[in-house]
């Protein structure tokens, strides 16, 4: 996608069957409202003549013209929720594809509140104008047919409706950038407001503790006065401008309708004639209106899909290629990676190796570069220069897909979905046999089924229903009910109580022999335990090998002593 209308391309040819249906109701719906003033109008002129049977049955006929109108204004309106509901569940399906496929880095542009608001204001957006293109394409294309019936009528008729016609759309492109101008200021600050009202829910628990609730409150009063204003500046904005065009159409009508009288009392026009043109300037109200609604969706168009597209343009492309992987083992070798800041990297050139079936550690003290590591081992970014290999297979090589069935990582943090905890446990292994029998090598079973409802406890995080210790152990259980080929705990273990922390590394010592388990750590206990060691200070290897080795370093027990 090199482009933001790519994925409207997508979301387009996705949606085709839809857009088929729904242009094909709009044209009848729009043909049938075109058809009723002429029958309205006919009936009106064979009362004038006399012809009163004649009038009856064309009055009859327009009864179910206007029953068959409403009948296609309630498909008309189905079709366009099916057409809409279509295009936004694509939109979404897209954005979130390509939140997963961003690095941290690329994630860190966005701020809470314009992810949101990119993920349902401008996706609402974006398909709500695809929705209505269709038929506001319809109405000035139905705009185009009254001018041309008006040359028949008179060349006055015709030649006044272009006039007022190229003033109108003048108007109307005069006032485009200005639209956008204030559409993306409106954008902006509702960002704004969203991210500060998003910082007020996660942070209600500080907020009481320190009672800072006023100045929070004053920063969401002022943001949300800065929204209102550019959103009243927005709408003021557009209406002033569809309003103004509005009203001059109006008086072109009169214009007309006066100019009609004065034919019809020459003689050169009957009065059902001047109805339709009068009927007919309702239906350019209406349509030049849909035309500078246009020209507004346009404009928010483009600040939603740039917007949008800011998803997409620093998101990784996946392989697309069918490829099979021979990883014979799962050795894992960093060779001269140089990651970070290039003017400060976090890892300086390292070279290392973690070990298949075996308990691997990474330690070091705060700011040696383990976080650096994990961000590489996840592709959460990548690396200025360097290689970092599975087997013999750059992990770059590797596409999302298979490389994360490949490798899980949980860390100390309890981010559980607002689910229950078997549902929780379910996403990733949806056999609930295997979520109890992990629960009970961890031994949390028993305390689970204290609880009053269960597995079936909500967990939620803003409530403590289950301790922390137990908590750990769970997201513990996610990993192990995953049971991916590579293992990665980062810094968890040591969150763990001492009865707790050796029934896990218990675990992994059995289940070793088929995984590449990786453990970020600073616990001595831990370290002890472990078969293979990268002692890592200020993002450089300071030594590998077994407890023994890394023991008697220098930095190890610099490390240990501040412990």
């Amino acid at each position: 996608m090199n482009k933001p209308s790519d994925a409207t391309k997508i979301v387009l040819k996705r949606s085709k069957k839809y857009l088929f249906i729904r242009f094909l109701c709009s044209l009848i719906y729009r043909a049938i409202a075109m058809i009723t003033p002429i029958l309205f109008s006919t009936a009106v002129n064979e009362v004038t003549n006399g012809k009163y049977n004649n009038a009856l049955l064309i009055s009859i006929g327009a009864i179910f013209t206007v029953i068959l109108f409403r009948i296609f204004d309630i498909f008309n309106t189905y079709t366009w929720h099916k057409l809409y509901n279509s295009m936004y569940d694509t939109y979404t399906k897209i954005g979130i594809n390509k939140v997963f496929d961003n690095s941290l880095y690329s994630l860190s542009r966005f701020n809470i509140g314009e992810f949101l608001n990119i993920m349902s204001t401008d996706i609402n957006v974006m398909s709500d104008f695809y929705c209505n293109l269709i038929m506001r394409l319809i109405r000035i294309f139905e705009v185009l047919i009254i001018f041309v019936y008006f040359f028949m009528i008179d060349l006055y008729i015709g030649l006044a409706g272009v006039f007022m016609a190229l003033i109108a759309i003048s108007v109307i492109f005069l006032s485009s950038k200005k639209i956008e101008k204030l559409n993306k200021t409106k954008s902006v600050n509702l960002d704004n407001r969203n991210t500060i009202i998003n910082e007020f829910l996660l942070s209600i628990r500080e907020i009481k503790a320190f009672n800072i609730f006023a100045p929070m409150r004053k920063r969401i009063d002022e943001s949300t006065q800065i929204y209102s204003k550019s959103y009243l500046k927005q709408r003021v904005g557009e209406d002033t401008f569809k309003f103004s065009v509005l009203a001059m159409i109006e008086a072109f009508r009169w214009l007309m309708f006066i100019y009609g009288i004065y034919l019809i009392t020459q003689g050169k026009m009957e009065i059902g004639t001047l109805l339709i043109i009068y009927n007919y300037y309702t239906q350019l109200v209406d349509g030049f209106s849909e035309f500078a609604t246009i020209n507004t969706g346009i404009r928010q168009l483009k600040v939603s899909e740039n917007r949008f597209y800011q998803l997409i343009i620093y998101s990784r492309e996946k392989l697309m290629r069918e490829q099979k992987y021979k990883l014979e083992n799962l050795n894992i070798k960093f060779n001269e990676v140089v990651y970070g800041d290039k003017q400060n990297p976090r890892l300086k050139g390292v070279t290392f190796e973690l070990k298949d079936n075996s308990i691997n550690v990474i330690t070091g003290m705060v700011g040696s570069g383990k976080s650096g590591v994990m961000d590489l081992l996840l592709k959460l970014n990548t690396q200025h220069s360097g290689t970092i290999t599975i087997g013999d297979i750059s992990i770059t090589d590797i596409d999302f897909d298979y490389y994360y069935n490949l490798v899980s990582c949980i860390d100390k943090s309890d981010r559980f979905l607002n689910m229950s905890i078997k549902e929780n446990l379910n996403i990733v292994n949806d056999s609930f046999e295997e979520v109890v029998y992990i629960c009970k090598q961890l031994n949390i079973h028993d305390e689970i089924l204290k609880l009053k409802y269960g597995y079936d406890t909500i967990l939620n995080s803003n409530e403590d229903t289950l301790k922390t210790n137990t908590k750990i152990l769970l997201n513990i259980a996610r990993i192990l009910l995953k049971n991916t080929r590579i293992m990665i705990f980062d810094d968890i273990l040591s969150s763990l109580d001492n009865e707790s922390r050796e029934k896990v590394i218990d675990i992994l010592n059995q289940i070793k022999e088929e995984h590449t388990i990786i453990i970020i750590d600073k616990n001595d206990q831990t370290i002890k335990m472990s078969n293979h060691i990268v002692l890592l200070n200020e993002g450089k290897v300071s030594e590998t090998g077994e407890y023994q080795k890394i023991s008697k370093n220098r930095i190890y027990k610099k490390m240990k002593k501040n412990q």
